[in-house]
This record gives C-alpha cells, sequence and structure tokens, in this order.
C-alpha cells in the first residue's frame, strides 16, 4: 500500500496515536504517519498493511518511544539528551552482562552508540540503525536486541583468529555450517528482562503489603476472588461506584509505591522503571499470586 493511502486508511488510528505522544522533537504528524507506512510494511505479509493486521500494529505502537528514535535518527540534539539519559545506562548494562568485561562492553556500547547516531553517510545523509526500530515493542527491549546482535557480530569477526586449547573453549567458539557462531545459553536482553521482573514483583509485593487493610481486601476480591464491582459493594456495603473509586486510588497507591521501590531499592533509571511498568500492565506478572504471597494478604481475605 502506497504511503498516502495507509495514512488514509487508518486516519484516526495515527491522530489518536499521534496525540497521546508527550514530547515531539519538531516532529510532524505527517512524518509520524509516513514512519508507521513504513514499520507495518516492514513488520507485516504482503498486502496485510491494507486491514485488520495494520490496525492490530498500530494498536501495538510506543509511540512516545517511536517518536524519540525517529528524531535521534534525525539529529535532533533534544531527543539524544533524552535518548542518553533514559538509555545509555541500559544499553551499557547489557553489554557488561554479555562480555563479562568492563572494557569491552565500554568499547562494545560506544561502538553502537555511533551506529545508531549514523556515522556512515549515504547520498550526504546519516544511516542510523533506529531506522529499524518499528514503534511495537518497547524502545529498551529492542536496544538490548541490538547490543546482542552487535556482540554477535563481533565474534563472528574475531572467532576465526582465537586460539583455542581446551574443548569447552573449541565448543563456545564453534563456527556452524551456516557461518553462524553458537549463541550463549541465555541472551543479554533475556538477562535483563529477568532482572527486571524479578526486581518488579518484589517492589509490587511490598507495594501490595505496604496497603492499608482495606485496600489489599479490596484487591484481594478484585484480583484473587475475581469479584465483580457490584459484588464487591455488596460485599462492603457501599455502592459500586465507590469501590470503584477505591480500586482506581489503591492501583494509582501501588503503582507510585512500585515505582519509588524500583528507583530506591533497586537504582532503576526512568527507562527501566517504565519497562517495569509495562511489563505489569499487560499481564505479563502473576498479580493474584503477588498479592497472595503479600505479607498479611491472606490474613485479611474474606472468610
Amino acid at each position: 500500500m502506497k504511503t498516502e493511502d495507509f495514512i488514509t486508511r487508518h486516519a484516526k488510528s495515527i491522530a489518536a496515536l499521534w496525540k497521546g505522544v508527550k514530547q515531539r522533537y519538531g516532529i510532524t504528524e505527517r512524518e509520524f504517519g509516513e514512519r508507521l507506512q513504513t514499520s507495518a510494511e516492514r513488520c507485516l505479509a504482503d498486502g496485510a498493511n491494507e486491514g485488520a493486521e495494520a490496525a492490530a500494529f498500530l494498536t501495538s505502537v510506543r509511540a512516545d518511544e517511536l517518536c524519540l528514535a525517529i528524531a535521534c535518527e534525525r539529529g535532533d540534539e533534544e531527543a539524544w539528551r533524552d535518548f542518553d539519559a533514559q538509555y545509555r545506562h541500559l544499553m551499557s548494562a547489557a553489554a557488561r552482562a554479555l562480555t563479562k568485561d568492563e572494557a569491552e562492553a565500554e568499547d562494545l556500547a560506544q561502538s553502537l552508540f555511533g551506529e545508531l547516531y549514523g556515522v556512515r553517510v549515504n547520498d550526504d545523509r546519516r544511516v542510523s540503525k533506529l531506522a529499524h526500530y518499528s514503534g511495537r515493542g518497547s524502545f529498551g527491549g529492542w536496544l538490548r536486541a541490538v547490543v546482542y546482535q552487535s556482540f554477535i557480530d563481533r565474534k563472528r569477526q574475531t572467532a576465526r583468529f582465537e586460539q583455542v586449547e581446551e574443548v569447552e573453549e573449541f565448543d563456545r567458539l564453534a563456527v556452524k555450517a551456516n557461518g553462524a557462531l553458537s549463541t550463549p545459553s541465555a541472551r543479554p536482553d533475556e538477562i535483563v528482562e529477568t532482572r527486571l521482573q524479578r526486581a518488579t514483583e518484589e517492589a509490587m509485593m511490598q507495594a501490595f503489603a505496604a496497603l492499608e487493610a482495606r485496600d489489599r481486601l479490596l484487591l484481594n476480591y478484585y484480583y484473587f476472588d475475581e469479584l465483580t464491582l457490584r459484588e464487591i459493594g455488596l460485599l462492603m456495603k457501599v455502592h459500586e461506584a465507590t469501590i470503584s473509586r477505591w480500586l482506581a486510588r489503591a492501583q494509582r497507591q501501588v503503582r507510585r509505591k512500585t515505582e519509588e521501590l524500583l528507583r530506591r531499592n533497586h537504582g532503576l533509571r526512568r527507562a527501566e522503571v517504565d519497562e517495569c511498568l509495562h511489563m505489569a500492565a499487560n499481564a505479563e506478572l502473576d498479580v493474584r499470586q503477588m498479592i497472595g504471597e503479600a505479607k498479611g494478604a491472606s490474613a485479611e481475605r474474606a472468610p
């Protein structure tokens, strides 16, 4: 589908995404729509960007992160300052997790920053890896995958020059028949995601435990016992609209406390905290189990 046709067909969805972008860095809605069309064309099967699959794709786009990527790709200084504040630590951590060597990790990360910035020139313009970020999935997860792929590419180039004297070392460096290097048992993005998930679970359990007894009981009713707002209202002798307000307030308290604990106890930065909350919001964590394990929760459930 041509760009103009795509933008016209999905105008409402694109406008809704654009409206939610907090920081636009001088990018226009038209430019944003063109990037969405390119991403859909790359991610979906031929012809799929004309209908339901394209609509589903658009609902999954993380508009703020995509807009940041577009602006960085174009060399916007403010965007790069925000990128540096939010994602440099994440990329360096992923490199360290993989290389197990501080100097090598720093070299890998710096090389990648250059490729993301677009040091190579094609027809008088920068060519940046950021052009490949589709907006589907977290920007942080995509960056960790880029770190991983860059590490593998380096190993492919250097493995044949390394002296191998131990069988185990040979197995680690063995190049398959198709030229692909055997991958580590755990990818760096998987390692980081596991760490973030554990940190989120721990912080959320502590946040649940810090709630007042009534709010913990309310959350148990809603998440653990799967009662409706009306059923909870009958049990607690208040209108379901009141239950709705109480539930929203308890959820906000859990979110704020979780954010605080992730920053204070786990040393996470804003981008990592955002990714933790995204995991929780997308039901990648077992909220019912966390509520059940929270201190005092089981004792306060209704008989």
